[in-house]
Order: C-alpha cells, then sequence, then structure tokens
C-alpha cells in the first residue's frame, strides 16, 4: 500500500478494519478464524506513512497561533514561576554582547543600572501582573508579522529543504555529506 490514501472514505475504512482486527479475538492456532476473528499471529495491515518534509506557510502559522492561544499565558506564568536561569544576572552577563550590538555608552549605564535596581521577587511579580495577560493578545496581535515571517523564510527553507532530500543517501559517507550540507544550507539561509 503507498503513502497515501486515495480518499478519506479509504482511510477511515482502512482505521476501522485495522482496529477490528486488532480489537477481534484471534481463532485458536491452526484453525479458520470465524466471522469477526482473525487468523491466529495475524495483524492488520500497518498504518502507512506520510511523510510532509514541510508544512505550507497558512499551516504553520495556525498551528503556532492556536497552540499559543491555548497554552502560552500557562507556559509563561511556568516560566516566570521557574526561570531557567536568573534574568537579571544573564542580562549583565549578556553586557559584552548588548555592547556590541549597541555601542552607546549612555544606553549601556542606564541599562546595568536599571537591571541592578530590582530583584527576583519585582522582577516575577511585574511579569505576571503584566506579561501574562497580555502575551496571547500580544502575539495574536503579532500575526502580520508572523506571516510576513513565515512568506519570506518558507521558499527558501523549502527550497533548502528539496535540494537535501534530493542528495543520495546509500552510503555513510553519502548520509554524512547530506547532515553537512543541510548544516551549511541553514546557516546560509539564515545568514541571509
Amino acid at each position: 500500500m503507498e503513502g497515501r490514501f486515495a480518499t478519506l472514505e479509504d482511510k477511515l475504512r482502512f482505521l476501522a478494519e485495522s482496529a477490528r482486527m486488532q480489537a477481534a479475538p484471534a481463532a485458536e492456532p491452526g484453525l479458520e478464524p470465524a466471522p469477526g476473528q482473525r487468523r491466529w499471529g495475524e495483524f492488520a495491515p500497518a498504518n502507512p506513512p506520510t511523510v510532509v518534509p514541510l508544512k505550507d506557510v497558512g499551516t504553520i502559522v495556525a498551528k503556532q497561533i492556536d497552540n499559543f492561544s491555548a497554552v502560552g499565558a500557562t507556559n509563561y506564568l511556568r516560566g516566570v514561576a521557574s526561570p531557567r536561569a536568573d534574568p537579571i544576572a544573564e542580562g549583565i552577563r549578556a553586557q559584552p554582547a548588548y555592547e556590541a550590538a549597541m555601542r552607546d555608552p549612555n544606553v549601556l549605564k542606564r541599562r546595568v543600572t536599571g537591571l541592578q535596581r530590582t530583584n527576583m521577587a519585582e522582577w516575577g511579580l511585574a511579569a505576571e501582573t503584566k506579561g501574562a495577560a497580555r502575551i496571547v493578545d500580544g502575539v495574536i496581535a503579532a500575526r502580520p508579522k508572523i506571516e510576513r515571517f513565515w512568506q519570506d523564510w518558507h521558499p527558501r527553507l523549502q527550497s533548502h529543504v528539496t535540494k537535501i532530500r534530493s542528495m543520495p543517501r546509500v552510503t555513510a559517507a553519502d548520509r554524512k555529506q547530506r547532515m553537512i550540507a543541510n548544516l551549511d544550507g541553514l546557516i546560509a539561509i539564515r545568514r541571509s
């Protein structure tokens, strides 16, 4: 059986028969199965896999927005309650990268002073009271930016995926070349 069904009805029929065969008791070894039974050791054919290397932009954007709408505030509050690292200390430790990007001594001084003026309790309270209530609405409001990103990124990513999937993968050297080409290609399109 190929990786896809011709119609939804075909797929549903297949799944129903598969479920029926798996649930039905097996006939005794060597005996002919009665109606509703399966032969001893017989199993329904495996569910054929469907590989979709890259979904369309609309599906990706809808999934991100829907997922975030469903659990965004919960996950946000969970992150506020137990951050992986102290965000104030991490902000101070990120100072060299920030300096390289900004190069404005006045901005840098204000940033460090502001970070040192607060503590974890204040940071957590502000994040819980201000951020959690607004984060889902903010992400939904950002839909045009998300769509714009995916409209730009998707064709480049699709081209990359197509190129990588067309490469041979018979030998270990082939697979190694695919991995290297995949990494190099992703780095190249991210920089472009």
